[in-house]
C-alpha cells in the first residue's frame, strides 16, 4: 500500500540522497546543467558590518534572496552599493536577468527597487504572512 509521510530525522538523509540522485537523472535526461552558485556580500563602514546581501545564480538568472542594512546606515548609500555589486557580479557571470521579491510591509524597499529600474512582474495578494508580495525583475544587457 502506498503512503505519504512527513520527513523525520530517521529518513532525512535517505530523502536528501534520493532527491539529489533523481534530479541528477532528470537533468541528464534533458541535458540540463544545474550548477547554482551562491554569493554573500557584506558592507562595512569603519570596519563595522552595516549591510548584508545574499544571492544565487543559476542558468543565466540571478536571484537576490536577502538584503538588509542596519537601521543607522539606511539612506547612506549602502543599499545602493550592495545592489550595484549584486548586479555587477551577475553581469560578470553572464546573467541575462536578475530578480527578487519583497512585501508590502517594506514600502521603502519597494520604492528603492523601482528607483533602481526594477519592474514589478508579479503581485501575490494574501500570500506569506497574509502580505502582498511583489516580484521584481531587471533585464541585463
Amino acid at each position: 500500500m502506498n503512503k505519504i509521510k512527513l520527513i523525520n530525522k530517521k529518513i532525512e538523509e535517505d530523502a536528501e540522497r534520493f532527491q539529489k540522485e533523481e534530479w541528477k537523472k532528470f537533468n541528464k535526461e534533458r541535458n540540463y546543467k544545474w550548477k547554482p552558485k551562491r554569493f554573500r556580500l557584506v558592507a562595512l563602514k569603519e570596519d563595522k558590518l552595516v549591510g548584508y546581501a545574499k544571492f544565487k545564480i543559476n542558468g543565466g538568472a540571478s536571484y537576490l534572496s536577502e538584503i538588509i542594512i542596519s537601521k543607522k546606515a539606511r539612506k547612506s548609500g549602502i543599499g545602493k552599493l550592495l545592489l550595484n555589486k549584486f548586479e555587477e557580479i551577475s553581469k560578470k557571470q553572464k546573467c541575462h536577468i536578475i530578480y527578487l521579491k519583497t512585501s508590502e510591509k517594506h514600502k521603502e524597499a519597494v520604492n528603492f527597487y523601482k528607483r533602481n529600474n526594477y519592474k514589478i512582474v508579479a503581485k501575490l495578494k494574501d500570500n506569506e504572512f497574509h502580505f502582498t508580495w511583489y516580484f521584481f525583475e531587471k533585464r541585463l544587457k
